[in-house]
């Protein structure tokens, strides 16, 4: 937080995803978890490589990313989490990507994606659009070799979070393995990933540093799936794949609303974010969607039971 925090202008996600590799943030407005000025510990932060790719300098600013990074080392220090551990936290979400080549990974999956949805026939003029300026990126070797010191595996997973608008978050073991979170799934990078998830670990939640940045009705949509029944998920599913022609929502109260694809055959924007705010709140009696390759969803909201002996 900084020293002002009354006064600070939160932000959309979509504003944060367009400005979140620019270096924006001013170092000496922020305090750290105890009320301390943040930058007190970068000397010691830097001393010890936990500092990659954030500039040096007295008048410093750092990006939305390398700020998250920088909360992230403020709440291990707070547990008393082990500088060595910390160390392997560090190497698994910066040194990891740039050995790994991480860009050139991220542009070969997403190339590949919209690949075959062009041979299903399922690529939009904007998906095209997307396709042509990835392919052409890709070959600039210059942009690549830049794009090392910003993409990493802890960008990748705040990205993620915001494309899918899914909940995220960090797992930290004891003996400094890691695992990431994000909607239903987890995961690591790591050779020997084979972790117990249920082992004592530290949960660090995107969400949680997100509310630095972002509004509050913003975050709201970032869903958590497992309050999410399997029809739920669905749908979502079929939103993010831009596989919707229309829904129809009747809602609590017999409103019905009908939420159409826009031109092109995608719903976007306001129509989706109303659409995840609907099931996230379980506002809704039955949805019914229908799919650009035909398939229709029919099902109506229940209400858990418990059961007791």
């Amino acid at each position: 937080m900084t020293k002002n925090t009354d006064d600070n202008q939160l932000i959309t996600l979509a504003e944060f995803r367009k400005f979140m590799f620019q270096h924006i943030v001013p170092v000496d407005e922020l305090v750290d978890l105890e009320g301390r000025p943040l930058e007190k510990s970068f000397p010691y932060w830097r001393r010890h490589g936990l500092l990659p790719f954030v500039p040096t300098g007295k008048k410093l600013h750092i990006s939305f990313i390398q700020l998250i990074w920088i909360r992230i080392l403020d709440s291990l220090r707070t547990f008393s989490y082990t500088l060595e551990n910390t160390k392997m936290v560090c190497d698994y979400f910066f040194k990891d990507a740039y050995e790994n080549k991480l860009p050139e990974l991220n542009f070969e999956y997403n190339i590949k994606m919209l690949k075959q949805k062009k041979v299903a026939g399922t690529l939009t003029e904007e998906d095209e659009l997307m396709l042509n300026q990835l392919e052409n990126m890709s070959k600039d070797t210059m942009l690549m070799h830049g794009l090392k010191f910003d993409i990493n595996y802890l960008s990748n997973l705040i990205i993620n979070s915001i494309a899918s608008n899914e909940e995220a978050g960090i797992l930290i073991f004891l003996n400094g393995n890691i695992m990431e979170h994000l909607g239903a799934y987890y995961y690591t990078h790591s050779k020997d990933g084979n972790f117990d998830r249920t082992a004592p670990h530290i949960y660090l939640s995107v969400k949680y540093y997100f509310q630095e940045f972002i509004e509050s009705d913003e975050l709201s949509t970032l869903i958590m799936p497992q309050i999410l029944n399997d029809n739920e998920k669905d749908v979502l599913k079929e939103i993010r794949n831009r596989n919707i022609n229309e829904i129809f929502i009747t809602k609590k109260g017999t409103h019905i609303t009908k939420i159409e694809a826009s031109t092109g055959g995608v719903i976007t924007g306001e129509q989706a974010k109303e659409v995840r705010r609907v099931i996230g709140l379980r506002n809704y009696e039955e949805i019914k969607i229908c799919t650009r390759d035909e398939k229709t969803l029919i099902f109506k909201s229940t209400k858990k039971k418990i059961n007791s002996d």
